[in-house]
């Protein structure tokens, strides 16, 4: 298991004031916290790949360690990845800013682990939430109260998928969901089906989700992860183990774990990277984001001897990640070549998605300013949304499941905005450079019409995050919106 370190001072005074239970000089330094996670990789028996640290970050300003963190998991393959921070109060300024960090790297399919509080999942997330966002003298006291919840095995927030809560306050069998969630295990070891196929099969059948969605390979992958199937009871760093009625046996939960790491190796799903356009392509269709696919067909000749042939495209996650709606796909090579001819304007399809730059400087200056104050006041209506989400999980309104869904949506609009606003004061401080921006822009333009083929892949593609915005995909046509 690799492991990566979030090192951060954000939160420094919140975690010495929200709590009466340790002195105001408790709080761990980033030197220290450095050591506390590679102690805890070398007693846990993890590799220690990375760190990112946060020090003193101004409010509202964009945290640098966080965003390296992010796009290091955005960009490498993150199968048996954690992330380790010493709190949760350090991974934010406040208690929602602390959240909207865990949903960020919850979205990426990593773990969260923080040293004092343990693993941080859907549930805890809320739980943590409410104690931090309640801190006053008592909040010491609720927190030892869900404590000792946690260290009596009683279920916390809502139950996971499969489970109630019973008479004695612990997780107890619910019978229709307990039936879909043993099938899914059968699909995946017995059937040998693939998330996917397994979500396809549900989907078809009619069987939804307990929030009345269809199933995802998320929503598969995450149930077969979950070791609370096993009776395990994981909550606020304690773990108690036969606390409930199992669902599956713990050979079948450790041969799910073994088949996956198996199909990871066997499937050579290509890196991300290996894509030009990569993160850039939207389905037109379905308002979804087209991900790089690769497929193996093999054959066999009739002199005995086999073939392979390899096919690259790019198709919405609609598809991929629930198995619903059309195939919207495109040949990669084909869809690359065709957003080339945009960007040499060789073909009819690239537009420019820049503010008007021609005319009054002052005006230009103006009307940034207030791209700025609506993008500021766009984040803050955010974050009220995120709050509001909080509070109604907390007060059972959603399951984990549901505050997952609803926080990724809302996590996504706000990484959106805060782009947005990143963009807008980087144009803010560019106006005196605006020259020197036309120059490089029209160099790169000149490397794409003249050296293209004397490039590698890593230069291609930082050329093409550097001239596109967005590369929009319908069934019949291609529109590529270029930046700046």
């Amino acid at each position: 298991m690799r492991a990566i370190g979030y090192l951060s001072s954000v939160g420094e005074q919140r975690s010495r004031t929200s709590t009466d239970a340790q002195p105001a000089d408790a709080a761990p330094s980033l030197a220290v916290q450095n050591a506390n996670f590679l102690k805890y990789c070398d007693e846990q028996g993890f590799e220690p790949v990375a760190t990112y640290l946060d020090a003193r970050v101004p409010p509202g300003r964009v945290r640098h360690g966080l965003a390296q963190l992010l796009r290091h998991l955005n960009e490498e393959v993150r199968g048996f990845t954690i992330v380790v921070a010493q709190s949760f109060a350090r991974l934010g300024a406040d208690p929602t800013q602390a959240t909207r960090t865990a949903l960020q790297l919850r979205a990426r399919g990593v773990q969260l682990i923080s040293l004092e509080e343990g693993q941080i999942d859907e549930t805890t997330m809320v739980d943590l939430w409410q104690t931090q966002a309640n801190a006053d003298v008592g909040a010491h006291h609720r927190r030892e109260r869900l404590l000792e919840r946690a260290r009596l095995g009683l279920a916390i927030g809502r139950p996971p998928y499969g489970y109630r809560v019973g008479d004695e306050g612990r997780y107890a069998i619910d019978d229709d969901e307990a039936h879909v969630v043993r099938d899914i295990f059968r699909l995946y070891l017995q059937e040998e089906l693939g998330i996917r196929r397994i979500a396809q099969r549900l989907n078809e059948a009619g069987c939804q989700t307990r929030r009345g969605r269809d199933w995802s390979m998320v929503s598969i992958r995450d149930l077969l992860r979950n070791p609370v199937y096993t009776g395990r009871y994981d909550k606020l760093g304690v773990s108690v183990s036969g606390n409930h009625d199992a669902l599956v046996s713990e050979a079948d939960f450790l041969a799910v774990a073994e088949q996956m790491a198996r199909r990871r190796t066997a499937t050579g799903v290509s890196h991300p990277s290996d894509f030009l356009l990569a993160g850039l392509v939207w389905c037109g269709e379905d308002h979804a984001r087209m991900i790089g696919v690769t497929r193996r067909q093999h054959w066999r000749k009739a002199d005995g001897s086999s073939g392979t042939t390899v096919y690259r495209y790019y198709q919405s996650e609609a598809r991929t990640n629930r198995s619903v709606g059309d195939y919207h796909t495109r040949r990669a090579d084909e869809l690359e070549a065709e957003v080339l001819a945009h960007i040499r304007g060789e073909r009819g399809g690239g537009e420019a998605t820049i503010l008007n730059i021609e005319g009054d400087e002052l005006a230009l200056a103006a009307e940034t300013a207030v791209a700025i104050a609506n993008a500021e006041t766009r984040l803050r209506s955010i974050d009220r949304q995120l709050s509001q989400l909080l509070e109604d999980a907390a007060a059972g309104d959603h399951g984990p499941a549901g505050l997952y869904d609803a926080g990724a949506s809302i996590v996504a609009a706000w990484e959106s905005a805060q782009a947005d606003l990143a963009h807008l004061r980087s144009r803010s401080l560019a106006h005196e450079r605006d020259h020197e921006r036309r120059r490089r822009r029209n160099q790169r333009l000149r490397q794409v019409r003249e050296d293209w083929n004397t490039l590698t892949f890593p230069q291609r593609r930082e050329l093409i995050e550097q001239l596109v915005e967005r590369v929009i995909v319908f069934d019949h046509t291609v529109t590529t919106l270029l930046q700046a």
